[in-house]
């Protein structure tokens, strides 16, 4: 006998309860279903209009959730927010495509350091500051475009490109401390842990690499591979995060796959649990998660940021749960070809994130507004990359994309 909950039952009795006689013998063949079957007792199983109810009732709360979905006494969309745009070039260098952006404290460069990539293979280096002097341009570290890097030690870069090498250098004089291929292709993210002696690598070969790091007798970082992943699909997002039992974990997600992966942080990344965000979302539309990012105050929420044409969404979600407490359609257009990334703002109260349009929009976490769009690329193309975070003490964007263009944002009435 079918589930109580059978689709076709449920339009069975549908039929029946409705007296179209002629379409329910026609359906009952067709179905393969006992007229006997309909006949569930008292009190016995869903009707149409029943799960008609409950989907209104579900959307109801999801109106409700976006308009209350966290304690009252939560931030708003903090103003001023950056919105004056400061450009980053030097006229003896070509433009070219940007495809990472970050800032990081460079003490051997003199402080708060600028770090951009470009389609050229370049990697070059600037103050964080105006006028934004370029300090070094390094084109030598990999054979082809560097797609993703991280900072050790404050002196020490870890960059990762198209061609699926991972290369150690001296961010000041562009030494390579060490260059080795642990992915076949496109090496497209790297993560250094803040505490622990553990680097993660992620490629489109489907894998993803653990590496422990450790110092040589010169005082240079080694890494040398502890465990590697092989996937069904390409990873995406990735992130290190704090697990409500304490456990430190690397969490993922895979191409057109609903689910977060937790694995432990530990040299054999053991799996700890496999969480699927599709069930509480409030669509059914096909996403997956591209960027992952623990909120800043420390609790137990990730943001993420979709792959779902033809709009990126943002959910707001708990750590190792399937709760989805937020998302939004942010507006951004996307297409197969996306790539989404955004940056938390430095008080949590909410996100940039960047679009195929040209425009980087700022979502209140409070009600999942759009509240703010800055115009990053003024032809309309692909803002790539983006970086939040402060410089001397001042909220900071950085955004970079198609338009072979580096800004940086300030806040209105702050000195850039």
């Amino acid at each position: 006998m079918p589930a109580l909950d059978s689709s076709a039952l449920l339009v069975a009795r549908f039929l029946r309860s409705n007296g179209y006689e002629k379409s329910l013998k026609t359906f009952l063949e067709e179905a393969n279903l006992d007229e006997k079957s309909l006949d569930l007792g008292p009190g016995g199983g869903l009707t149409i209009e029943e799960v008609l109810d409950e989907k209104r009732q579900f959307d109801l709360s999801l109106a409700l959730e976006k308009v209350a979905i966290s304690d009252n006494d939560e931030p708003e969309f903090s103003i001023p927010y950056p919105s004056i745009p400061h450009i980053v070039s030097d006229p003896g260098i070509p433009a070219s495509n940007v495809l990472f952006v970050s800032v990081a404290d460079i003490r051997t460069l003199g402080g708060p350091s600028l770090l951009a990539t470009t389609a050229d293979r370049a990697l070059r280096i600037y103050t964080a500051r105006a006028p934004y002097k370029l300090l070094r341009s390094h084109t030598h570290l990999h054979p082809s475009a560097i797609l993703c890097c991280a900072v050790l030690q404050s002196k020490w870069l870890i960059s990762t490109s198209m061609s699926g090498h991972v290369v150690i250098s001296d961010a000041a004089s562009g030494k390579v401390i060490s260059s080795d291929k642990p992915h076949v292709k496109y090496a497209v993210k790297v993560l250094a842990h803040d505490r622990l002696p553990y680097v993660v690598t992620s490629g489109y070969d489907n894998t993803i690499v653990l590496h422990s790091l450790t110092l040589g007798d010169e005082g240079t970082p080694k890494l040398s591979e502890l465990h590697r992943l092989q996937l069904s699909a390409h990873p995406e997002g990735m992130s290190f995060v704090a697990l409500p039992t304490g456990e430190e974990a690397l969490v993922y997600s895979l191409r057109d796959s609903t689910f977060l992966h937790y694995h432990l942080l530990a040299p054999s990344l053991p799996v700890h649990s496999k969480r699927n965000l599709a069930p509480t979302a409030a669509s059914w539309v096909t996403f997956h998660a591209m960027s992952i990012l623990p909120h800043l105050n420390g609790s137990s929420l990730l943001g993420i940021v979709t792959s779902s044409v033809p709009h990126m969404k943002f959910l707001l979600v708990r750590v190792d749960s399937e709760e989805v407490i937020m998302e939004v359609f942010t507006g951004a257009p996307q297409s197969a070809y996306s790539t989404a990334v955004f940056g938390w703002r430095v008080g949590g109260d909410g996100v940039w994130v960047n679009g195929d349009d040209g425009v980087v929009r700022g979502i209140e976490r409070k009600t999942g507004k759009v509240v703010a769009r800055l115009k990053a690329s003024e032809g309309g193309e692909k803002v790539r990359t983006l970086w939040t975070g402060i410089v001397d003490g001042r909220e900071v964007l950085v955004t970079g994309g198609f338009d072979k263009g580096i800004k940086v944002w300030v806040p209105e009435g702050v000195a850039a």
